[in-house]
């Protein structure tokens, strides 16, 4: 019988699947033109929008900031670690494309099973540490 995971660790994974959506988001408000349109009118033409209101209103929730620059680290500090590539190409498999099982994943690394159950888990409790949960 195995034991029971803790709540975060579900938690955990929902904001490593989340990472792409938010990695997109965090990068677009960067391609915003917050360039003034003036004209005839005065800036207040037609079909332009807002464009500095739009970029403020697309920036990152400071919880979305939160669990991007958690993700963000622990993709950084994985990169870093002995065998990086393959630890988040394996993430990036399962997680992030998610066109493989973790045993999928193992596979196409090749890694040994236990070996991807070992990198995930470690990838996991790594993002939890830098999102500090309670």
């Amino acid at each position: 019988m195995s034991r029971p995971r803790e709540d975060w660790w579900e938690y955990t994974k929902r904001i490593i699947r989340s990472y792409p959506a938010l990695k997109r988001k965090a990068e677009s408000v960067g391609d915003q033109s917050v360039t003034a349109a003036y004209g005839p009118s005065g800036g207040h033409g037609s079909g332009v929008g807002r464009p500095v209101e739009r970029a403020v209103v697309d920036r990152l929730t400071d919880k979305e900031q939160r669990r991007y620059d958690a993700v963000t680290a622990a993709i950084e500090e994985t990169g870093r670690m002995k065998q990086g590539r393959y630890r988040l190409e394996l993430i990036r498999r399962v997680y992030w494309d998610r066109s493989h099982t973790l045993y999928g994943a193992a596979l196409c690394v090749p890694i040994s099973e236990r070996t991807a159950w070992r990198w995930n888990a470690k990838f996991i409790r790594t993002v939890e540490k830098f999102l500090d949960l309670p």
